[in-house]
């Protein structure tokens, strides 16, 4: 398949800022004596419709968290979510597409206030000719909106769109958006591997350009 434009998820598919998060959130269940496993964890991972981290402990313990052990979890890990590196191949991969003169957009589920922000300090931004993030649409991953709502930002027909991604919700819609899904999964979503994915690699550093025509 040779693509007429190419769609990337952000978290965890540009820069894996889904470690930290995790480790934010073992940190507060640690600080209420639970656990969390990365087993259940990674069922959320690609979601728009997550419900709180507060909403999740209330849950478990059967009365509301504790706000300040939320906010020391959060502070421990604050600067590991902000200072993430691309992954590797991600740049790669980016120049080779721009290189074949391909439209680029990222579909992202969470806002535009946490992906624009990230892309600019990782000075990819201004490859990326479509951003649609949940502020743009009604249903997020694994519907697949957000890859229709790219497509057509893009004016590019979605059977003719290549998606990289990490997770396996990811994966979901953008299929049901009738396009091409690579899935690149990491520590996380390894762990929940989408059965359809067209195809699946260990990094982006073994992207198979000549398959795609880049």
């Amino acid at each position: 398949m040779i693509p007429s434009a190419v769609i990337f998820d952000f978290d965890g598919t540009i820069a894996d800022t889904e470690w930290p998060i995790f480790e934010m959130v073992r940190a507060a269940y640690e600080a209420h004596d639970l656990e969390v496993h990365l087993e259940d964890w990674v069922h959320s991972i690609g979601k728009a419709d997550n419900r709180p981290l507060h909403e999740h402990l209330e849950e478990r313990l059967g009365r509301p968290p504790d706000a300040d052990a939320l906010e020391q979890a959060r502070e421990a890990h604050e600067q590991a979510r902000y200072t993430v590196p691309a992954l590797p191949g991600v740049v790669q991969v980016i120049e080779a597409v721009v290189a074949a003169g391909l439209p680029l957009a990222v579909a992202s589920s969470s806002p535009i206030s946490w992906v624009d922000p990230h892309l600019v300090r990782l000075e990819l931004r201004h490859h990326f000719a479509v951003v649609r993030t949940r502020d743009d649409v009604d249903r997020g991953k694994p519907h697949p909106d957000l890859f229709l709502a790219a497509a057509a930002a893009l004016e590019v027909d979605p059977a003719e769109i290549l998606v990289i991604e990490d997770s396996k919700h990811g994966c979901s819609a953008a299929k049901a958006a009738g396009m091409t899904c690579i899935v690149v999964p990491n520590r996380i979503t390894k762990l929940d591997v989408h059965p359809d994915a067209d195809l699946v690699l260990g990094s982006l550093l073994d992207f198979p350009f000549p398959h795609f025509g880049l």
